[in-house]
C-alpha cells in the first residue's frame, strides 16, 4: 500500500508499520498490514462461513419473489435504485431492521415520484400514509396491495418512531404476543417488507 503526503501521526495511530528508509528519501510510505488485521480476517471467514448458510436461503427466497420483466424501472431516480438495491443486500446478510427503513423509504419515494410525473406536485412532500390513500383514491393500487404497503409502513413506524413502554407495537410487548423470539418477529417484518418492495418494482417491469 502507497498514501503520498502521508500524516505520521496518523499512521502511527493506527498501528501501521513505516519503512522509514522509504520515507525519508521522499513522498511516499510503505506500510505492512499490521497483525492486528490478522485477526480481523480470521473473524470475518468465520462469520462468512457461520451466516453462510442463512443468507442462501434468503438470497433463494428474494429470487422467488423477483420480478418477472425483462427490464427494471425506478420512477423515483438513481436513489430509488440504491434504496431498492440495498434493501436486498441487506436482507441477504440479515439486516433487518436496515430493511424495514430501507425499503418504505424506497416505495415513498417511488409513489411520490409517480405522482410528480403525472403532475401533482401537491404530493411532492406527503407523508406515506397520504401518497397510499391517494393512490388508492385514483386507482393506482388494488385493495390488497394497498393493504400490503400500509402494512409495511405501520411495521415501520415503532421501528423509526419512539413506543412508550409497554406500547403494543414494541418488540418486546410483541414477542410475548407471538411467542417468539425478538429477532425472528423482525425477520418476519423484513420478510414482509422485501416482498412488498419486490411488488412495487414489479409495477413497473417492462
Amino acid at each position: 500500500m502507497l498514501i503520498k503526503n502521508v500524516n505520521l501521526a496518523e499512521l502511527c495511530s493506527f498501528g501501521w508499520v513505516i519503512d522509514w528508509s522509504v520515507l525519508l528519501t521522499g513522498y511516499t510510505a510503505v506500510m505492512s498490514r499490521p497483525p492486528e488485521m490478522n485477526k480481523a480476517e480470521q473473524w470475518l471467514s468465520q462469520e462468512d462461513e457461520r451466516c453462510r448458510t442463512g443468507r442462501l436461503e434468503r438470497l433463494q427466497w428474494l429470487a422467488t419473489e423477483l420480478p418477472t420483466g425483462e427490464y427494471l424501472t425506478f420512477p423515483g431516480g438513481l436513489m430509488a435504485k440504491f434504496l431498492f438495491e440495498e434493501t436486498r443486500y441487506c436482507f441477504a446478510y440479515g439486516q433487518y431492521l436496515a430493511v424495514i427503513v430501507l425499503g418504505v423509504a424506497f416505495i415513498e419515494r417511488t409513489l411520490a415520484a409517480e405522482f410528480y410525473a403525472s403532475g401533482r406536485n401537491d404530493l411532492e412532500r406527503s407523508s406515506i400514509s397520504e401518497l397510499l390513500r391517494e393512490a388508492r383514491s385514483v386507482g393506482w393500487l388494488t385493495a390488497a396491495e394497498y393493504d400490503a404497503f400500509d402494512r409495511a409502513r405501520k411495521v415501520r413506524n415503532p421501528v423509526t418512531h419512539f413506543r412508550h413502554p409497554g406500547h403494543r407495537e414494541n418488540i418486546e410487548s410483541r414477542m410475548l404476543e407471538e411467542n417468539d423470539y425478538p429477532y425472528t418477529v423482525i425477520e418476519q417484518d423484513a420478510r414482509l417488507i422485501a416482498a412488498a418492495v419486490m411488488h412495487m418494482v414489479g409495477r413497473h417491469a417492462v
